[in-house]
């Protein structure tokens, strides 16, 4: 899992900053021993506030040539935000909100270096998915107690007949009879199919990310908020990799130069670059 670690990035205005705080004291103590008190400490204040916004930028290696970065402003005084399903900008909110489970269903899989497909059916209408859940976390337990350090993430789909099956990115070749046995024992009647995913790409990760990807987005979409945060689950202790990086003051206003020389330091090339219009953020990878 990620660590939550933040490299702050000093702004701009540090020396003015520290120029002030070293002639007055901003506390309302300073200000009655006749240091900056009222409006002024009000203004270092601010300025103190300015000082800590940053750039946060992070790394992510996955080896074979697989890299990706991504950078956005953090400001020092935090956003407002509307109440849930509140929103004027609902739909945008719920796009980045899509974004933000795509790019962490790419993150587990280039991570646990899954290439392989593998779907569970059902042979009965099972549209419950409370039900299907409880099936899928059965089925895990148990080929995990005859194959010790299994992986996979996992993407939720409900055909158009309404029945619910599950899409699992896996590591390498599968035993088809073990988890066809194992999903069988859970539902009775029931079915398994595992095979390379289907691309354009020759790279089974990349290609993997793409077409759970897509089922991802598809069920956000379709209108049913509340088991958006279930759709999509995977296994315990798959290990992400980031290297924060800290913003030199050189490249003040030219944060993607930096990542794009990042990024080409650790792959050799760079790809696919996207920034937002709305804030200053993005994310480039070493591929198209």
């Amino acid at each position: 899992m990620d660590r939550k670690l933040f490299l702050e990035s000093p702004s701009p205005l540090t020396a003015k900053c520290n120029a002030v705080r070293s002639g007055a004291d901003a506390s309302p103590r300073g200000a009655a021993a006749g240091g900056v008190g009222g409006s002024s400490a009000l203004r270092l204040d601010k300025r103190t506030h300015l000082d800590e916004a940053r750039y946060r930028i992070v790394l992510r290696d996955y080896g074979g040539g697989l890299v990706e970065i991504g950078w956005s402003f953090i400001p020092a005084l935090p956003i407002s935000k509307s109440g849930r399903g509140l929103s004027d900008h609902r739909d945008a909110n719920e796009d980045r909100a899509i974004r933000r489970a795509r790019s962490r269903l790419r993150q587990l899989i280039l991570s646990l270096n899954a290439d392989h497909l593998l779907t569970l059916t059902y042979r009965e209408n099972v549209t419950d998915f409370a039900q299907s859940c409880a099936d899928l976390n059965k089925f895990v337990r148990r080929v995990k107690a005859k194959i010790p350090g299994w992986a996979y993430v996992a993407i939720a789909e409900q055909q158009q007949r309404g029945a619910w099956h599950w899409h699992l990115g896996v590591c390498g070749r599968q035993d088809v009879n073990l988890l066809r046995s194992c999903w069988r024992h859970v539902v009775g009647d029931g079915n398994i199919d595992v095979t390379p995913p289907r691309g354009t790409t020759s790279n089974r990760q990349l290609a993997l990310v793409k077409y759970l990807g897509k089922y991802l987005a598809k069920g956000f979409k379709d209108g049913n908020r509340d088991l958006n945060a279930r759709r999509f689950r995977a296994s315990r202790g798959i290990e992400v990799p980031a290297q924060f990086l800290q913003l030199p003051k050189d490249h003040y206003g030219r944060v993607r130069v930096f990542v794009e020389g990042k990024l080409f330091e650790a792959s050799g090339q760079v790809g696919y670059v996207w920034e937002a219009k709305d804030k200053p953020a993005g994310w480039a990878c070493s591929w198209r």
